[in-house]
């Protein structure tokens, strides 16, 4: 049987292959990093 985080990788995977790229403004979020970095890494948080 598949591990839970096993499936949630190969889900990300297939989507992010077909997915197209979207501009996300940054101007106040906290990052870390070069600002001419080719990837942006976006975590979204639910804590509820």
């Amino acid at each position: 049987m598949l591990g839970k985080k096993f499936c949630l990788v190969l889900l990300f995977l297939l989507w992010a292959t077909t997915a197209a790229a979207v501009d996300i403004p940054l101007d106040r979020a906290p990052v870390r990093g070069p600002a001419d970095a080719p990837v942006t890494i976006i975590e979204f948080v639910d804590f509820q």
